[in-house]
């Protein structure tokens, strides 16, 4: 629902590409505003009338990237909570990709991916090419988005199968699967400083144990994935991106004994879609 009304709003304005919020706030009645803030990232506050308002930017976000997501944030407030005569949403509010509950937060944040990354086109550029940082980073500034929203809609509609993890402080705080990888890495599992060393090329991506992220595979010492890594200091984190580009089966020691045999009949960790992804 919340996406849908950004599709059919990019259609019915026909907005192709980066979006440009002058040709969504004029339809819309509504004004931004940039303004310094302690207390919030993001605010709205609607015309008593019930149509239009304002909009309001704390000027102290630093990535440009961020301050259009938490604009695109507000008019999904708008558009989605028409209850609400004002709303205002904190830096962990906003973009908070933990949040996985049916809350107005989370319904905005749908939207404003959409909004700003929609679907098609993403996946229109993305076409064939494989997995990689750099092909995130293309997009993101093609888009005008950050890397941290890129990276899970690229997930969300990649044909590969992949995943976009969140590392902070040696943690992984959230991973974004796409649909065909059916694999579950741990959220708050410590990770391995070593896995951490982003200075490859975002172009390039090195071969990793696949029972470094995903716990089905810690006895298995053969299957690997190919992960990509880009530091982000400013968060005490690294985005990480992670693909299987051979398919994963889980390995046993009497697999390894049973070679000659086809072991996909004891594939229990097989799945067409993971529990609780959309």
């Amino acid at each position: 629902m919340n996406r849908e009304v950004a599709v059919e709003l990019r259609r019915r304005l026909q907005i192709k590409g980066a979006l440009r919020f002058e040709d969504i706030t004029k339809p819309l009645h509504l004004s931004i505003k940039e303004v310094g803030s302690d207390g919030f990232d993001g605010a709205l506050v609607r015309r008593s009338s019930g149509v239009g308002g304002r909009i309001l930017v704390n000027r102290n976000i630093r990535e440009s990237g961020r301050k259009r997501f938490t604009t695109a944030h507000e008019i999904g407030h708008y558009l989605l909570h028409k209850d609400s005569d004002s709303m205002s949403c904190g830096a962990k509010e906003i973009a908070n990709w933990t949040n996985i509950e049916v809350n107005p937060e989370h319904e905005a944040d749908e939207f404003a991916s959409e909004l700003l990354l929609p679907s098609t086109e993403i996946q229109a550029l993305i076409g064939t090419q494989w997995p990689s940082l750099k092909l995130v980073s293309d997009l993101a500034e093609e888009f005008e988005t950050t890397l941290t929203a890129t990276i899970r809609k690229y997930c969300d509609v990649a044909t590969q199968s992949c995943a976009g993890v969140w590392v902070q402080d040696s943690r992984i705080g959230w991973f974004s699967p796409s649909p065909s990888f059916p694999h579950w890495i741990k959220v708050r599992e410590e990770v391995d400083a070593g896995l951490l060393d982003c200075n490859a090329p975002l172009q390039e991506m090195v071969e990793v144990r696949a029972s470094e992220w995903i716990p089905a595979f810690s006895e298995d010492k053969v299957s690997t994935l190919l992960q990509g890594c880009v530091s982000m200091p400013t968060y005490r984190g690294s985005l990480v991106l992670l693909w299987a580009k051979r398919p994963l089966k889980h390995r046993t020691a009497e697999d390894d004994l049973l070679e000659e045999l086809d072991t996909d009949k004891f594939d229990s960790y097989r799945r067409e879609r993971w529990p609780g992804k959309k």
